[in-house]
């Protein structure tokens, strides 16, 4: 059996609304997607935030940061910015994603699961990564 513990993290689960699946196909009419047909455990996405202690509190935090989400959640749809509808505010937050905010966040490994040393065949620890050429945004 696992050894779960607590962490002192929020988590926020967002799923796209029909909203903005009618915004996607809009800006790409030529590969509609079926809003009925999506999978809904593989379209969310999950965001550890400081843990606030209550969920209005984290609900409070996430209406100031709303437009970090957008843009992040956005992007990974298309990068084209200027297709991004406007303004990235807490209304088209609210359009754009079903949401919930969990003030109880529980790890089930334990901390030698995230440690980098394997994990990254191609990584010396002095020298970073060797055989990756990355580009910049």
């Amino acid at each position: 059996m696992h050894d779960f513990y607590s962490i002192n993290r929020n988590a926020l689960i967002v799923r796209p609304t029909r909203a903005m699946i009618d915004w996607a196909n809009a800006a790409f009419p030529e590969d509609p997607i079926d809003y009925d047909e999506m999978d809904q455990h593989d379209e969310q996405d999950v965001f550890l935030l400081p843990d606030f202690g209550t969920a209005e509190e984290t609900e409070e935090w996430l209406r100031e940061n709303c437009e970090d989400f957008l843009s992040f959640v956005l992007e990974d749809w298309c990068m084209d910015k200027t297709v991004w509808p406007s303004p990235l505010d807490w209304a088209l937050f609210q359009r754009f994603f079903h949401f919930s905010i969990e003030t109880s966040v529980v790890d089930t490994m334990d901390e030698e699961y995230d440690d980098a040393e394997g994990d990254f065949g191609d990584f010396d620890e002095e020298e970073g990564f060797n055989d990756f050429d990355f580009e910049e945004n």
